[in-house]
């Protein structure tokens, strides 16, 4: 089955190619260097659960072996060092293997972040934009843009020359006038549910991740076309990049509402194809 998942992966991320070159700027060149790709970020980066096996990240929590940064690590030849971790946040208050400053600094002190780095990538928001609904939008922004701009530095200072990449989120709704969704995708059936209140919700996330990388002066890996509802929540079995929240094809991912395993195959070859591009 990941045979078939990686080759779906890859075709639909040929198909996004140019999308993917046009994010960060460069020609390709015939060799990529060595070294070692660090990946910090939230569920979405690290995925562990029912279906495949889960092994203790660089941070200590559980990830996936075939989560997305495995496919990335894979397509660029780099080594990976993934930090990521279930519920980390970017400014609301946790743990610091689950905060974004905490797996930065982690990554230093173990000097896996260091002058042997090529790629960072960073996955994270959608934990803050949901613990800290309460808080006004411009508050949210600015708290957000504020801790990501400040991991950035720390990384910059750690290898200035390092790729850094934020990654956005796949869609969780549609972009036409229903804004819809689709919670429920059982054996075939996947309802069209109108959603406007999330589609708000899901595009504040956005522009706040496209700030904070404008502002840090990374480049933003824009997901909304690449998994847009309809090969997301609402693709077919065996297909689609996103389980739903019931979802009864349960061999295609660990988590639900999260990447599955053709999801994160898709993801991770578009951050490779970006990061390739950057030569």
């Amino acid at each position: 089955m990941k045979n078939n998942v990686v080759r779906r992966a890859a075709a639909s991320a040929a198909a996004a190619s140019a999308l993917a070159a046009s994010l960060l700027t460069g020609g390709v060149a015939n060799a990529l260097p060595t070294g070692t790709y660090v990946a910090f970020g939230d569920s979405f980066a690290a995925n562990p659960g029912q279906s495949d096996p889960a092994v203790p990240g660089r941070g200590g929590c559980p990830i996936s072996v075939s989560n997305i940064g495995s496919h990335v690590a894979r397509e660029t030849g780099l080594e990976l060092h993934d930090y990521s971790c279930n519920g980390t946040t970017a400014f609301m208050p946790t743990q610091p293997q689950k905060s974004l400053m905490g797996q930065v600094d982690n990554a230093i002190a173990q000097g896996s972040l260091g002058p042997a780095t090529q790629l960072v990538t960073i996955y994270v928001g959608a934990n803050d934009a949901m613990q800290g609904a309460v808080l006004p939008m411009p508050v949210q922004d600015d708290l957000y843009t504020t801790n990501v701009v400040a991991a950035v530095e720390k990384i910059k200072a750690a290898n200035p020359t390092a790729r850094v990449m934020l990654i956005g989120y796949p869609a969780f709704t549609s972009n036409d006038p229903t804004h819809y969704a689709c919670p429920v995708n059982a054996a075939g059936f996947a309802p069209h549910i109108p959603a406007a209140g999330l589609h708000g919700f899901e595009m504040a996330l956005q522009n706040r991740q496209q700030r904070a990388a404008n502002e840090s002066g990374i480049g933003f890996v824009n997901m909304k076309g690449i998994a847009n509802i309809d090969v997301a929540m609402c693709g077919p079995d065996g297909e689609r990049q996103v389980s739903a929240i019931l979802d009864t094809d349960v061999a295609s991912y660990n988590m639900t509402n999260h990447p599955t395993f053709h999801g994160s195959a898709v993801t991770g070859t578009t951050i490779a194809n970006v990061y390739k591009s950057t030569f």
